[in-house]
């Protein structure tokens, strides 16, 4: 039988990312100036590889070809799909905000789903982003619910422009509106 040491593994994979990064971090100070990176975005680069690693990790083995064209055709077809965790609070504010507005929109709870985590995985790697919501439109990346994307779902509210990004895409008519 075959035995895989979770701990270990997550601990190997720690390993390797941190020496990656740290061999950037020696390297970075050896560019010009105009060329090195700021130590934020270096350690915000970092936690951001470690996260997705971790959930790759987390959804175990499956067909990343498979559940990365499910993804893309969901964001491609749907005028809106949301990307959310069925007890999150920052999805049901997204959630309340788009219906609030009277948007159609698609949910995809990833807690419910059967590739839920596999499907997480895989967005991490198309939005950089491993928390949820993750909020499509027309095919475009809006964010989660206060930040990401564009600049979010709660922000684009405020600002005016979420509604006109959600007529472009199809998911809401000025007819439609409550």
């Amino acid at each position: 039988s075959c035995f895989f040491d979770e701990p270990a593994a997550m601990r190997a994979l720690c390993v390797v990312l941190c020496l990656g990064h740290a061999s950037a971090l020696a390297l970075g100070s050896m560019r010009p100036p105009h060329l090195r990176s700021s130590m934020h975005s270096v350690h915000m680069s970092l936690f951001g590889d470690m996260m997705q690693g971790l959930i790759k990790l987390q959804a175990g083995s499956y067909d990343q070809a498979a559940v990365k064209a499910k993804l893309d055709n969901q964001i491609k077809r749907k005028p809106c799909v949301m990307y959310s965790l069925s007890t999150c609070p920052f999805c049901a504010k997204a959630k309340d905000q788009l219906s609030s507005m009277g948007t159609m929109y698609t949910v995809i709870e990833l807690d419910e789903e059967e590739e839920g985590m596999a499907m997480k995985a895989e967005l991490a790697g198309i939005t950089g982003q491993t928390s949820c919501p993750q909020v499509f439109a027309g095919g475009q990346f809006l964010g989660g619910c206060n930040d990401g994307g564009i600049g979010g779902i709660l922000p684009l509210a405020k600002s005016g422009k979420l509604e006109n990004i959600l007529i472009q895409a199809g998911a809401l008519s000025k007819t439609q509106r409550i």
